[in-house]
C-alpha cells in the first residue's frame, strides 16, 4: 500500500480513504501460490488481472469482513475524534455541574446558617454548651459570616471563657475540608493572576484566541493548557502554610504522620485545582460573551 496515500488519510481523520490497494501484486501472488499448492508448477495458467480482478470483487464485497489497512487507519482515527468529543463535553459538563453544585451548595449553607443564627436563643437552646455547638454549626457552614460567640465565647458575666477549643483528630473530615477551602481561595487568588498575565493588556480579538484556546484545551484536559495555567506548590506547603489553613484545635504538623501529611496536602491541591481550572474558564467564558455582546451591539447600531 502506498506510505503517502496513508499518510495523507491520517492528517485528514475521518476522509475515507481511496481504494490504494496493489490489486495485480495481490494478484500474482496467490497464482503464485495455487502454482505451488495445486498445480505443481511455475508457469502461471492464468494472466496476473485475472487474479487480481477475482480478488478485489471477493474482498471487497461488504461480506467479506476483510478491511485494508487504509480503511482501518481512518476508522481509528474517527473514532480517535469521536473520544476526544466525548471528552471535551464531559469534562465541560462536568465544569459546569460543578459551577452549579457550588452555587447552589453555598446558597444553601448560608441559608441554613443564618437560620440557625437566627433562632438560636437562652429560650430554644438554654444550654449555653449546646447553643456554641449550633453557633459552631453554622460557622462552618457559612464561614463567610463569624457567629458569635464562637470562636472566642464571651459570657455575660464578663468574665472570659478559657475553655481550649475542641480537639481535631488527625484526619477529621472538617480539617480536611478547612484546608481544602484554604486552597480554594489561594485557587481563585491565583485565578486573577493569570487574567492578569494572560488576557490583561491584550487586543480583543486576541483576548478572544485565547480565551477559546484555553477552554477547549480546558475541557478536552489537553496537558499542554493545564501545565500552563497556575499550579499548587506541593512542596513549598509546609508548617506555616497548615497552621494558616487548619482550625483552632488541629493537631500540630510535626504531630502529623508522612500519611497524614500527605492527605492534607491532596486536600489543599485538590482544592486549588479544581478553583483554578473552574475559574479561569468562567474568565474565559465572560470574555467570550462580553465579545459577542459587543459584536451585537456593533451591528444593532
Amino acid at each position: 500500500m502506498n506510505e503517502n496515500s496513508t499518510s495523507s488519510i491520517r492528517r485528514q481523520p475521518g476522509v475515507r480513504p481511496d481504494d490504494a490497494t496493489d490489486w495485480v501484486a495481490l494478484g500474482r501472488r496467490l497464482q503464485e501460490i495455487q502454482n505451488t499448492l495445486i498445480h505443481r508448477e511455475q508457469i502461471p495458467r492464468y494472466g496476473d488481472e485475472y487474479y487480481a480482478e477475482a480478488l478485489r470483487r471477493l474482498l471487497t464485497d461488504s461480506r467479506s469482513g476483510w478491511m485494508p489497512t487504509a480503511e482501518h487507519d481512518r476508522l481509528v482515527d474517527l473514532h480517535t475524534q469521536v473520544d476526544r468529543r466525548n471528552l471535551r463535553e464531559a469534562n465541560r459538563r462536568a465544569r459546569e455541574a460543578r459551577a452549579r453544585y457550588v452555587t447552589a451548595s453555598r446558597k444553601i449553607r448560608g441559608e441554613l446558617a443564618g437560620w440557625l443564627r437566627r433562632v438560636t436563643n437562652d429560650r430554644t437552646v438554654p444550654s449555653r454548651y449546646r447553643r456554641e455547638g449550633v453557633l459552631l454549626a453554622a460557622d462552618w457552614l457559612d464561614p463567610a459570616t463569624a457567629a458569635s460567640p464562637y470562636p472566642n465565647p464571651q459570657p455575660s458575666t464578663g468574665t472570659p471563657d478559657t475553655t481550649p477549643p475542641r480537639p481535631v483528630s488527625p484526619l477529621d473530615p472538617q480539617l480536611l475540608l478547612m484546608v481544602r477551602a484554604a486552597g480554594e481561595r489561594e485557587g481563585l487568588l491565583a485565578v486573577g493572576w493569570w487574567q492578569q498575565h494572560a488576557l490583561t493588556g491584550r487586543t480583543p480579538s486576541e483576548q478572544i484566541y485565547i480565551a477559546r484556546l484555553v477552554l477547549d484545551g480546558i475541557d478536552s484536559s489537553d496537558e499542554v493548557t493545564l501545565a500552563a495555567l497556575p499550579r499548587f506548590d506541593v512542596t513549598g506547603y509546609d508548617e506555616t502554610r497548615y497552621q494558616a489553613h487548619a482550625p483552632a484545635g488541629a493537631p500540630a504538623w510535626s504531630h502529623l504522620s508522612d500519611h497524614e501529611r500527605a492527605v492534607v496536602i491532596d486536600a489543599a491541591r485538590d482544592g486549588f485545582t479544581d478553583a483554578v481550572r473552574d475559574g479561569v474558564a468562567a474568565r474565559c467564558h465572560t470574555t467570550l460573551n462580553t465579545s459577542s455582546t459587543g459584536e451585537g451591539e456593533g451591528r444593532r447600531r
